[in-house]
């Protein structure tokens, strides 16, 4: 987290929560200067809240509000312009609602009120900022020429889309999402595209290089040029484009130039209203500004120092400050910067720090690649903290690995040998079908600081949708991005579903567990005085041909055991429904407690061979615990259940590891003497 932004007058905010003048007042009439998908956000939430409310929406844009997110989509001919428009609230539900295209020119807070563009007052009681951001276009001679064009609004879609019909070569400056996004889009209609990118690799702030190179050789694939270091530094032509000259003096003739360089943040209309600025407008923890009773959200506002070019953080920031703006108590303390993107068709996750590293003590990076599945994960940790992500291909463990980030979870070096081998960082329910698995202080609701303890507490006492855990808790109420976790908390409540062949699961860890038990507390019998008074049981258990089979075959089917317990962790031995390879262990392992007996006799050995017997018995009985709360968890609640098992899998897992070099000493030991 950046550090927090330049003081601003504490005297100049709102109320704050808590303060009854604003929990129970009325909300009055809320303006928002700005119709993109932050704005349009703040207006649902807030008549969520109070759907009589009065809520009036300002658009400078003569369309319906529109998801800029899908605006390469429909410059690619994938979406039509119906599906990218957004649904404004019902008039005949929130009758107080108005969508007025109108430019606003002057904020004037002192009286509270707005001057559009045409002269008009607008009166406020609550004014939400969210102007958005525009283009960024860097100081390259020749860009007004006829030709060059932007991408980042529906009108800029439309020109580009007629453009693309007579182009025949188009130069994209930039070789960030956006520009990739244009340059798969601009493909169309058997147009040229080269883009062109300054830095040495695409997505330089998300990628490292070998994601990047990856990435550039799929968009190379679909027919694209790149030219990497080196940045365009002319415009040629003199009423139209003709080129484009690059910093390495390199002449490329086209006739058409996108320019996609990044935003800047629209924050004029504040400044001129004497409002605190910085690279945006300054707001505090609930999205005020300095004025009273004016808020600014998405990419137009600044929090603790930074500005965010992404849509999530404008949701959330959104949805609380409606929040705020209705009297409640939710608090933003930043979003986490997290690209969690869909680029050219491929998943893309990065968080943090993962390029351009510099040596730091303590610092470890751990890769994991499958080149035949087309998959990239990387990892940057530091003093046992994640401090980067990075992830190409689709990940199961996004959300839990995102939390660990987040909260700063300690990550332990047998975890990274184990992301280093499978590309996965959590042994157990690593994937988000395992959240129950995961720390209980994990905070599922940022918005409201809803623990995961909280909510599994409220589906134990009998919470069973979405729509209770937010009644009772509050979670997922505001910004709505946690709503997904608590439906894969819910989705399997009422009637608990039994695992497949549960019964013979609890059988057989029943007689396996009763079989260690019996050889730990049977004494060893004892050798007959006489060969005519020896039983057929002591001429296996005490007889050398016989032992070495019972022996082996004892190895044989342990090492087997550790093999198939590697299946649901391995993704190459994924053969078959996982359920009856885990009846096929506890087999494995009833089997293994029989021919112990046969081995020893009930003699559990001194020394070295009698850590050997205990450790052998432990884990018999750890496996047959394991097994039994498999086959019987759905007698207990979800809760107990996920615990016990992860408890007695974990020690399970503990104990046998060690097998294979004890049996291989004790072996060598037999044989050697």
């Amino acid at each position: 987290m950046a550090n927090p932004a330049p003081a601003i007058w504490p005297e100049a905010f709102p109320p704050k929560e808590g303060d009854p003048a604003i929990t129970h007042k009325p909300i009055g009439k809320t303006l928002i200067i700005g119709a993109g998908p932050a704005g349009i956000r703040c207006a649902q939430e807030l008549l969520k809240r109070r759907p009589h409310a009065e809520v009036e929406v300002f658009s400078n844009e003569p369309y319906q509000p529109y998801n800029r997110i899908q605006l390469s989509a429909l410059l690619a001919g994938e979406m039509a312009y119906e599906q990218v428009l957004t649904e404004l609230p019902d008039s005949a539900v929130h009758i107080n609602f108005r969508f007025t295209i109108c430019a606003i020119d002057t904020i004037d807070h002192r009286h509270k009120q707005v001057i559009d563009s045409l002269g008009n007052t607008h009166n406020y009681d609550n004014l939400v900022i969210a102007t958005g951001a525009r283009p960024h276009l860097p100081n390259i001679p020749g860009l007004e020429l006829p030709g060059v064009y932007t991408f980042r609004s529906l009108k800029d879609t439309e020109q580009l889309y007629s453009r693309t019909s007579s182009a025949r070569h188009i130069v994209v400056v930039g070789g960030g999402l956006l520009g990739l996004e244009a340059a798969r889009a601009l493909l169309r209609n058997n147009t040229k595209v080269t883009v062109v990118q300054q830095n040495a690799r695409l997505m330089n702030r998300q990628l490292d290089d070998n994601a990047a190179q990856m990435l550039q050789r799929k968009m190379e694939s679909m027919g694209i040029t790149f030219i990497l270091n080196s940045g365009v530094r002319q415009v040629l032509g003199s009423d139209r484009v003709t080129g484009v000259v690059t910093r390495d003096k390199q002449e490329i003739p086209c006739d058409t130039v996108l320019v996609c360089a990044g935003i800047k943040p629209n924050k004029e209309i504040a400044r001129d209203a004497r409002i605190h600025v910085g690279e945006g407008i300054n707001v505090d923890d609930q999205l005020g500004t300095s004025i009273r009773d004016i808020y600014a959200i998405g990419e137009c506002c600044e929090h603790r120092g930074i500005t965010y070019g992404l849509a999530s953080p404008g949701f959330e920031q959104a949805a609380i400050c409606a929040d705020v703006i209705c009297g409640g108590n939710a608090t933003y303390t930043g979003s986490q910067e997290a690209s969690k993107l869909k680029v050219v068709g491929e998943a893309i996750f990065s968080m943090g720090e993962v390029a351009d590293l510099e040596r730091r003590p303590f610092q470890r990076i751990v890769s994991y690649r499958r080149k035949r599945e087309n998959q990239y994960r990387k990892l940057v940790v530091r003093k046992g903290r994640l401090t980067g992500i990075l992830s190409y291909g689709e990940w199961a463990e996004t959300r839990r690995v995102q939390e660990a980030f987040h909260n700063s979870r300690r990550i332990w070096p047998w975890q990274l040998i184990w992301f280093f081998f499978t590309g996965n960082l959590f042994f157990l329910a690593g994937n988000n079908k395992g959240i129950r698995q995961w720390p209980a202080d994990t905070v599922i609701c940022q918005c409201n600081a809803v623990p995961l303890e909280q909510l599994i507490h409220e589906i134990d006492c009998g919470a069973s949708s979405v729509s209770e855990l937010q009644a009772k808790t509050g979670a997922g109420t505001v910004c709505g991005s946690c709503k997904p976790l608590l439906e894969q908390l819910t989705e399997h409540q009422g009637p608990r579903e039994k695992e497949t062949g549960w019964v013979v699961t609890a059988l057989l860890s029943f007689f396996a567990l009763a079989v260690a038990v019996l050889v730990a507390s049977t004494p060893g019998l004892e050798v007959s005085s006489s060969a005519l008074t020896t039983d057929n049981f002591e001429q296996i258990w005490n007889d050398k041909f016989w032992k070495q089979v019972t022996g082996f075959s004892l190895l044989g089917m342990s090492l087997i055991g550790l093999v198939v317990s590697l299946r649901k962790k391995l993704p190459r031995l994924k053969l078959g429904n996982f359920s009856y390879w885990r009846i096929f262990h506890m087999v494995l392992g009833f089997f293994c407690a029989i021919t112990l007996i046969l081995h020893t006799g009930f003699h559990l050995g001194e020394n070295f061979n009698q850590i050997l017997m205990l450790d052998f018995l432990l884990v018999l009985a750890l496996g047959s615990l394991t097994g039994a709360v498999l086959g019987l968890g759905h007698w207990l609640s979800a809760t107990a259940a996920g615990r016990l098992r992860k408890t007695w899998q974990w020690a399970h897992i503990l104990v046998a590891w060690p097998l294979p070099v004890l049996l291989l000493v004790h072996i060598l030991t037999v044989y050697y003497f």
